[in-house]
């Protein structure tokens, strides 16, 4: 009973451990706060927005407009 218990904790530490995914790469500057950083993609997109250019420009422009302000992908 012991052992069966024991295997079966063991297959699920291993199922929920290979669930765990690597971090995210996302925009970041140093000393900068995650609200700072989301206020910075709002304010890129809603320029671009007003911009009206082309769909397939628009991610170009969106991350040219986030290294301007001094953010990186990583």
């Amino acid at each position: 009973m012991k052992s069966s218990l024991l295997t079966s904790i063991v297959i699920c530490l291993l199922f929920v451990s290979g669930c765990t995914s690597a971090p995210r790469a996302a925009w970041q500057k140093a000393g900068i706060s995650e609200h700072d950083t989301n206020n910075a993609i709002q304010k890129c997109r809603y320029n671009i927005g007003l911009a009206k250019v082309n769909s397939d420009k628009e991610q170009s422009l969106f991350n040219s407009c986030m290294e301007s302000e001094g953010y990186r992908y990583r």
